[in-house]
């Protein structure tokens, strides 16, 4: 069963795209003959901010779209469409640019564990490591595309270890830690694009990748290998260029309940991950209102769990909301909120502050910058912050008492939030956006 779409034949989940110039999200999976990184698009004009958010330094990265993040530390690694930087944020104020990693081969989603970093491809490569890296086609002979391993244990001078394929590469990724000092990686990917269909790479696809990675050092990264396949199926398939599919775009795990909220593109799931090698789906989450299922975040106390919907259609009610569930009974969503300003947006990549006793998410939200939103009572969301200055942010994120942003066009932002709200939030050794190993009561 396929539900019929207003917009997705034009839009591609997750694609770094400005909704304020409504450029088609197509071409963020299309090559470049050249082999160079597209630009982004223009940032959308300043809204302004809210008085409880300051920004407290940029450091630049222009010319290239910049994508995800992950933290370890007082580091912030920034994916991009090129690789991957690793900027200091201990002097908040002033961060500083580490290294610049030049690793062609979009769309740059990162995860941290130890000395290791994982990055994501899903444009296929003329080469598996960096070096002559370009854009290519999935029919192209040697063409690759998966997950990248580098060795930053020394973050000023980060190395390629080695190149991991995976079955139409791999869009977004997320870290499965287990208590022997090693993790998995769910990888998702899809076969969207018309470039990237190949041998391994057909609709209807209905599975995940699942990567081993023994340990957290450079060994460990040479050693991490595909170890499953899991089959994963929905109750509704997504258009794609080459017939109708079922995939994921981006997975987030709650590992102390074992469960883990897929955003499927058509439609959400939760799955049961006692064995992580074989993730069980345990439910359908099917809210027509959603366009696109892009990100799912639980609350820290593991009760609910929020997804966000990519949309790329003219502003209006609910497109682009959070939708938020109960995870004990998801079939009717509690709430949802759009952003409450008269112009294209969506709710994109996020994460809840760890703070007990109250739900805060933070989001980026593409042209509409960065939104803080008050979930404490999940039937009654509020938008309590927000920063949109000439934005266009993919990833927006809370760390350690600061507020992280990649905007596509201009770099890694960091900001202040100063309202109560979030007052004696747990201090992390590190993050990984799309992991949570801890629950807070």
């Amino acid at each position: 069963m396929r539900r019929p779409s207003r917009i997705r034949s034009l839009a591609v989940a997750g694609a770094a795209i400005l909704l304020a110039v409504m450029a088609s999200p197509a071409q963020a999976h299309e090559p470049w003959d050249d082999g160079s990184v597209p630009p982004p698009p223009p940032s959308s004009p300043a809204d302004g901010y809210s008085q409880n958010m300051h920004l407290l330094g940029t450091d630049a990265h222009t010319g290239g779209v910049n994508s995800d993040l992950a933290f370890s530390g007082n580091l912030v690694y920034a994916g991009h469409y090129g690789g991957f930087r690793i900027i200091d944020i201990s002097e908040p104020g002033s961060p500083a640019e580490l290294a610049d990693v030049h690793c062609n081969g979009p769309q740059g989603d990162v995860s941290v564990w130890g000395g290791l970093l994982f990055l994501s491809v899903d444009t296929p490569q003329s080469t598996p490591g960096c070096e002559g890296s370009r854009n290519v086609t999935a029919s192209t002979p040697g063409a690759w595309e998966g997950v990248r391993v580098f060795d930053v244990s020394d973050p000023r001078a980060p190395r390629f270890l080695q190149a991991i394929r995976t079955d139409c590469g791999s869009h977004t990724h997320t870290l499965v830690p287990r208590e022997d000092g090693g993790t998995y990686i769910y990888v998702a990917s899809y076969p969207l694009s018309a470039t990237n269909i190949g041998p391994d790479c057909q609709a209807p696809f209905e599975r995940i990748s699942v990567i081993d990675v023994p340990g957290g050092d450079a060994a460990a990264g040479l050693a991490a290998k595909v170890v499953a396949e899991p089959t994963v199926k929905g109750i509704d398939l997504f258009s794609g260029a080459s017939g109708d599919f079922f995939a994921c775009h981006d997975i987030q795990v709650l590992t102390p309940r074992k469960l883990a909220a897929a955003a499927c593109l058509s439609q959400g799931q939760l799955w049961d991950i006692s064995n992580p090698m074989a993730p069980r789906v345990i439910a359908n989450v099917d809210t027509p209102d959603v366009d696109i299922w892009h990100s799912a975040a639980f609350t820290h106390d593991g009760k609910y769990v929020t997804f966000g919907d990519e949309y790329f259609g003219p502003a209006q009610e609910p497109f682009g909301a959070i939708w938020t569930y109960a995870v004990d009974d998801p079939a009717t969503p509690l709430s949802h909120l759009r952003i409450p300003r008269a112009e294209p947006s969506t709710y994109h990549n996020f994460n809840y502050v760890p703070v007990a006793g109250r739900n805060i998410l933070v989001s980026s939200a593409y042209g509409s910058g960065t939104s803080m939103v008050d979930l404490t009572d999940p039937s009654n969301p509020k938008e309590i912050a927000y920063y949109d200055m000439q934005s266009n942010q993919w990833s927006t994120y809370w760390y350690n008492g600061l507020i992280i942003a990649n905007d596509i066009s201009r770099g890694v932002d960091v900001i202040r939030f100063s309202g109560p709200q979030t007052a004696g939030a747990k201090k992390l050794p590190m993050l990984n956006p799309q992991t949570q190993t801890f629950l807070l009561r």
